[in-house]
């Protein structure tokens, strides 16, 4: 388009030149040139226009060219996308997010292409610090399109800088890495940079806990053989005192912590044994913090025990591993009720029922 434009503004410029020579024959009759064709600029070009001006920065010849995609293709998808983006770089925020809604809420577009306008309003709610508006905003764009690697991205630098789940962080990244083009130095430095350093805090965090230094391996497993002979013959306070010198000698066994905490959540309803068991659940957590079981199990514990705010702490790290889970989002929804954020349940019980 932009070499025809040229092309046909050449060959106005000729023909005026041509009528001047004749003017010089003729000084009574001058002869004035035709003014040149404007040729108007499409929908699609204005599309392109506004992205070729994002991309240097001029911003206000960018918003010219969206507003003119947006009027002459007002159904656009695309058209809409782009006029959000320049209204987020403009802040004006609120105008974004409608423009990214207006894309994300049109159920006859794409999966994929709703997903992004879902990771554009989260990039705007992270913005205004709105986190968990952010969070639960990510999580919509996947249940869209798993392989969305933005999707991922962010909801890896929630995980780490936001919510400190350096775990979920990591799995998120990894995530993002995959989806990404190898040779993009953004993918380059996630991969050789971003990763490494999260999980070097994990390793950090797990060598700092107590008894760390001094794990003795061999003896939790005896300990713990002992602890199930016990259970068999139905020494449950016996077998939880094995259990529990297990976990002393090694607080990295997943068994012992697991057990401890099961068996002090079934045989000890007292406040001591109800805050020995969420220790051991935790620790069982951090072992193996994919496995929704846990969580749920001691979350159960937290809610039964009125204990709101931990039911909600330990749930919504569940959520950063498995967000689908049905179980876990019905008591997450619960707890949050129960601990007087209803503003929140009424957003988790929104994007449950959108689940189904």
């Amino acid at each position: 388009m932009k070499e025809r434009f040229l092309e046909s503004l050449g060959i106005c410029v000729m023909f005026a030149a041509a009528a001047v020579v004749v003017a010089g024959c003729d000084e009574d009759e001058p002869v004035r040139p035709e003014p040149a064709a404007v040729v108007e600029e499409s929908g699609e070009e204005a599309i392109q226009r506004a992205i070729d001006k994002l991309s240097l920065g001029e911003l206000d010849a960018a918003q010219d060219a969206a507003e003119n995609a947006l009027a002459r293709l007002p159904d656009s998808a695309e058209a809409r996308l782009v006029h959000g983006q320049v209204a987020y770089l403009n802040k004006d925020y609120k105008g974004a997010v409608a423009d990214f809604n207006a894309v994300a809420a049109e159920k006859t577009l794409g999966k994929k292409l709703r997903a992004e306008a879902l990771v554009s309003r989260a990039v705007v709610e992270i913005v205004q610090n709105d986190f968990d508006a952010a969070r639960l905003t990510l999580f919509r764009a996947l249940h869209l399109d798993r392989r969305n690697a933005a999707a991922w991205y962010h909801l890896g630098l929630l995980s780490r800088n936001t919510y400190r789940f350096d775990e979920a962080a990591v799995e998120q990244f990894e995530m993002a890495a995959r989806l990404s083009d190898p040779k993009d130095p953004r993918t380059v430095r996630l991969s050789r940079e971003i990763i490494p350093a999260v999980r070097a805090s994990l390793v950090a965090a797990a060598a700092s806990k107590p008894g760390a230094a001094k794990r003795d391996v061999g003896a939790a497993a005896n300990l713990i053989a002992e602890a199930e002979a016990l259970r068999k013959k139905k020494m449950i306070r016996a077998a939880i005192k094995k259990y529990e010198a297990a976990f002393a000698a090694d607080p990295f066994s997943y068994p012992a912590a697991r057990e401890l905490a099961y068996l002090v959540s079934l045989n000890d309803k007292t406040t001591a044994g109800v805050d020995k068991a969420l220790m051991a659940y935790r620790a069982a957590i951090d072992q193996r913090p994919a496995l929704q079981d846990n969580y749920y199990a001691a979350a159960q514990l937290a809610y039964a025990n009125k204990r709101w705010a931990t039911a909600v702490a330990i749930l919504n790290r569940a959520i950063a591993h498995d967000p689908e889970n049905a179980k876990t989002l019905d008591l997450f929804i619960a707890a949050l009720q129960k601990a007087g954020k209803g503003k929140q349940a009424e957003a988790w019980k929104a994007y449950r029922q959108e689940l189904r």
